[in-house]
């Protein structure tokens, strides 16, 4: 049986898994799954949910609560890029679990929100500080250590466990965690229906607590060399015919070197602004339909068939990065945000309605996908978190801003069409950097070879 190594004095006892019949991977594969979804309490999609009650309980104003939202983003968009370190460096389990603890924490301060900041106020500090201050910490650390560490530490483990089917795993992790975020927003919707917005929050901390945190510990590992396994160990070698066309880069890049590559920054100019955009459409999905005339319940189903395209997106994409090479996908995905930005402008009508399912379906499930495949096939995988944190922090930035803009812009113009003009115009130019960008790495060895 292939995981007879996992027994060998050489590997750490709290490393060692037991013996089965099929590769440990997989495993992992379904454990970095749970893992993102572990993180939705700290995502736009669930915190929307609970957005208004913060805002009645507390009296803050929506404006109130977007830029406290904003400045608890962009402040863990600092320090993500240590996440990935720290990952580097103590792997996936103890990062991980850290994170699940942390994450239980700060829900159980937006829970108290109001009763600590009272409790502040007694102090001496202003009522209305004394609030902004604790919501601030509070998407602080819900941002930093779900949408941040949990998401980073999930899909990075998943990425070292796998070579040449690493598409494939991916496109695996896509279908559960797609379709368990488009879900997401009505079991927490019955939670608050059903014990109140404030038991809800302490619930998911309890789950977090007493159900992931122990899962952690149990199932996650940094990498299969930790375990004396090699990566696919014991699976059935894929023929030349059908071997990665575009293997992982065969130079090992740290940050310093990624940072001196153009291709580093088109990637992130165009993961960035995708977060941006398709956080502020998600964060604002209600008003945008409200202004064509739609209400919430009609708004919110364009959710469905988006997860359902991003999905395939995903596989196909998945499937692509290991046979056409990293430039041509990007080249698709700057065109799914083309077709997203010009449904801006058209929504509410069926033609606007069908671009915007295609545009943020086909750019959900590629930025899904290239978020993880990108670092180990340009930059290798010995230094996967901290390129990958930096990354992160990019992408949580734009996600703080996302709503924020489209908020001022519908403000200034009193329509969010001026929303698709801004995103068509920064298509233009990642478009221009997308033709004058050689991607190097992997792509170029190959060439050169």
């Amino acid at each position: 049986m292939h995981h007879a190594k996992d027994t060998a004095p050489s590997v750490p006892f709290l490393s060692r898994i037991p013996p089965l019949p099929f590769y440990y991977g997989w495993i992992i594969l379904l454990a970095g799954s749970i893992g993102v979804l572990a993180s939705i309490p700290g995502q736009t999609m669930g915190v929307s949910v609970f957005t208004d009650h913060l805002m009645k309980a507390l009296g803050l104003s929506r404006v109130g609560i977007s830029s406290a939202y904003m400045a608890g983003t962009l402040i863990s968009s600092l320090i993500i890029p240590y996440a990935g370190v720290l990952f580097d460096r103590y792997g996936a389990r103890i990062v991980a679990a850290f994170a699940s603890l942390f994450l239980s924490g700060f829900l159980f301060l937006l829970a108290y929100a109001l009763p600590v900041s009272q409790a502040l106020s007694s102090l001496g500090l202003p009522m209305g500080m004394a609030t902004l201050a604790v919501t601030i910490l509070g998407f602080l650390g819900i941002r930093f250590f779900g949408q941040g560490v949990l998401t980073l530490v999930s899909r990075g483990m998943v990425a070292k466990w796998f070579g040449p089917r690493r598409g494939l795993a991916v496109g695996l992790m896509g279908i559960i965690t797609a379709f368990g975020f488009s879900y997401a927003p009505q079991p927490l919707q019955m939670l608050i229906n059903g014990w109140g917005w404030q038991q809800a929050l302490i619930s998911l901390a309890f789950i977090l607590l007493f159900l992931f945190f122990p899962f952690v510990l149990l199932i996650f590992r940094a990498e299969p060399t930790t375990c004396g396994l090699e990566v696919e160990q014991g699976m059935k070698r894929i023929s030349s015919t059908k071997a990665q066309k575009v293997p992982d880069a065969k130079v090992e890049k740290d940050l310093k070197q990624a940072r001196k590559d153009r291709t580093f920054y088109l990637i992130l100019a165009s993961l960035g602004f995708w977060s941006l955009f398709n956080t502020a459409f998600t964060f604002h999905i209600t008003s945008l339909y409200q202004e064509v005339g739609f209400d919430a319940n009609q708004a919110v189903r364009i959710f469905l068939p988006i997860s359902v395209v991003s999905v395939l997106a995903r596989f196909l994409g998945s499937y692509l990065t290991d046979r056409v090479g990293m430039k041509s996908i990007y080249a698709g995905f700057i065109a799914s945000l083309v077709v997203a930005s010009i449904s801006l402008l058209f929504l509410g009508s069926p033609l606007g309605d069908l671009l915007a399912i295609l545009g943020f379906g086909i750019g959900g499930g590629l930025f899904g996908m290239l978020n993880i495949l990108t670092w180990p096939k340009l930059y290798g995988r010995k230094h996967l978190g901290q390129i990958s944190g930096f990354a992160m922090s990019v992408i949580v930035a734009g996600s703080a801003i996302g709503p924020w803009i489209f908020s001022v812009i519908h403000r200034c113009f009193g329509s969010y069409k001026g929303t698709g003009i801004l995103g068509l115009l920064w298509c233009v130019l990642m478009i221009i950097m997308l033709v004058l960008t050689p991607f190097s790495s992997a792509e170029k060895e190959m060439e050169q070879s």
